[in-house]
């Protein structure tokens, strides 16, 4: 069901990132503007954004087998940070082309209504899709998706930037269009060193936020039989995270009763929704007071 329903929705971004691909790659041929063919390849790297996440999906959901015993959830961070890559040499190759276009100076250039034209619809067609992916990313709570909302979020401000400087350079200002490619330039470099970041992190296995962690030791701590709660450590495996605690129960419990409140504890904290397994080390309290002592 979910990853049906995620497969949907990445199959319609990239049905409407397509559209404004090619809406400003028609754009570009009929007009002179750095700033539209910028916007076209900032289109480019969201439909590689988008093929990527499709692909994770499939490979994340698939079930474990003998050679991957705990999942493919690294899928998405490997396929993010090649996008990551991709994303970082189009940046890079738009504001190449703005410098040497601000040192050698502008030259007079036609814009005409297309870019213009190619922008409004982008600003729209974003923010619709925006509150889409917002929507879908809380009914599965995935962090791709809420990335890719925040992504449109910003693609609407870089419209919007894109659109006064496309405007502003008609009115015999052509150096406001260079400016405006180098601006969304350095936002594609800075998309897709935060993009990369990220999922580095998610590689190498970082530590979950303080907060989830305290929440997980509560969600443990409430489980009947537990008298306490040792040591809680995790750590991202792909984007969901494994969790390994330590639960103290009454020293006196048999071992099946000590299994028993061990599963509960188990099944507690997998039902977080960004935690994917769960390992229990049940522990004497009448020991770990010894111990402690």
């Amino acid at each position: 069901m979910q990853r049906s329903m995620a497969m949907r929705a990445t199959v319609y971004g990239m049905a409407a990132n397509f559209a404004l691909f090619a809406l400003k790659a028609t754009a570009t041929s009929l007009s002179e503007s750095l700033t539209i063919f910028s916007e076209t390849l900032n289109s480019l790297s969201d439909l590689v954004a988008g093929a990527a996440i499709l692909l994770c999906v499939r490979w994340a959901y698939e079930q474990p087998d003998e050679s991957h015993p705990f999942g493919h959830r690294r899928a998405e961070p490997v396929a993010g940070l090649l996008t990551a890559i991709f994303t970082g040499i189009l940046g890079f190759e738009v504001c190449r082309t703005a410098v040497l276009n601000l040192v050698h100076g502008a030259p007079p250039k036609h814009i005409g209504a297309y870019p213009i034209i190619a922008l409004c619809v982008t600003a729209i067609l974003k923010t619709t899709m925006a509150g889409f992916f917002r929507m879908r990313a809380r009914q599965l709570r995935s962090p791709a998706f809420r990335a890719t909302a925040v992504d449109c979020r910003n693609d609407v401000l870089l419209a919007c930037q894109g659109l006064i400087a496309v405007i502003l350079a008609s009115y015999r200002l052509p150096v406001l269009d260079t400016i405006g490619a180098l601006l969304i330039g350095v936002y594609i470099l800075w998309s897709g060193h935060s993009v990369g970041m990220e999922n580095i992190d998610y590689l190498m296995g970082k530590a979950p936020e303080p907060d989830m962690m305290e929440e997980i030791r509560q969600v443990a701590k409430a489980v009947a039989g537990v008298r306490e709660i040792g040591d809680v450590r995790g750590h991202y495996v792909g984007t969901f995270v494994h969790i390994e605690l330590t639960a103290r129960v009454d020293g006196r419990l048999s071992t099946s009763d000590s299994h028993d409140v061990a599963e509960a504890v188990r099944r507690a904290v997998e039902a977080h929704a960004m935690v994917d397994r769960a390992f229990i080390h049940i522990e004497p309290a009448t020991r770990a007071a010894r111990v402690e002592s």
